[in-house]
């Protein structure tokens, strides 16, 4: 279901530097271990870039975002298949089978659809998991909580007919339940201390401790989290 997602990622262009870092790591240590991975990986990126002559800081940046997201779907995807969720990696919703049932705003040449950096499902029904991924919480973090907000407006059912919810115009089926969350690495230490946090269903981050919060959670518990498809947490 999922063997393409690995594949993919493996083609990446600086990837061989990133599947170095995590040599012999389980995919929970992957996780746990992702800011180690991060920094020094992306230092790595940064030293063949200067190398190779282009731009250094674009492809740091660039690199962090991108490898980030990677390395999410890398350790996730297997515990994703043997719970028969299949597993979109950095895909336009709009191209997939689910372009009918996630609400998306506006028509045609305009057409707004929400982040989806990694999105779980199961293909025969049931809900529907998205994770966006930011490499800190600065980074428009904001945007994928307006979607989750999207989201609950689109699926709200009212016979209100002062409901506000009735004065915005989406397309889509919404039969199943959609639930945002993020992941990040947190570089600036944001997450403890966002209300943001509390927009989101969910939400990973190695700077986040055990029991810590209401909402976030240790990184490496997405493994746990898919493995009973988020039972007791939406």
């Amino acid at each position: 279901m999922n063997q393409d997602v690995k594949s993919r990622i493996e083609r990446y262009k600086y990837w061989d530097i990133f599947d170095e870092a995590i040599a012999k790591k389980t995919n929970r240590e992957i996780l746990r271990d992702i800011e180690t991975v991060m920094d020094s990986a992306v230092d790595g990126v940064t030293e063949r870039a200067r190398k190779e002559g282009k731009d250094v800081s674009q492809a740091r940046v660039n690199a962090a975002g991108k490898y980030f997201q990677a390395l999410v779907s890398y350790a996730t995807v297997d515990i994703a298949e043997e719970n028969d969720l299949k597993l979109l990696h950095s895909k336009e919703l709009g191209s997939t089978e689910l372009s009918d049932v996630v609400p998306t705003v506006g028509e045609d040449e305009t057409v707004l659809s929400p982040d989806s950096d990694i999105v779980y499902y199961d293909p025969s029904g049931g809900p529907i998991f998205i994770i966006s991924c930011k490499t800190s919480f600065r980074e428009r973090m904001a945007q994928s909580g307006m979607w989750k907000i999207l989201f609950e407006v689109a699926t709200h059912s009212c016979s209100d007919p002062n409901c506000p919810t009735h004065g915005y115009s989406f397309s889509g089926d919404f039969e199943r339940e959609i639930h945002m969350g993020f992941a990040t690495v947190d570089f600036y230490d944001d997450v403890g201390s966002k209300d943001i946090v509390e927009m989101f269903d969910f939400g990973y981050s190695p700077t986040v401790a055990a029991g810590e919060s209401g909402t976030a959670y240790p990184i490496e518990s997405l493994i746990d989290h898919i493995d009973n498809r988020w039972e007791g947490i939406v």
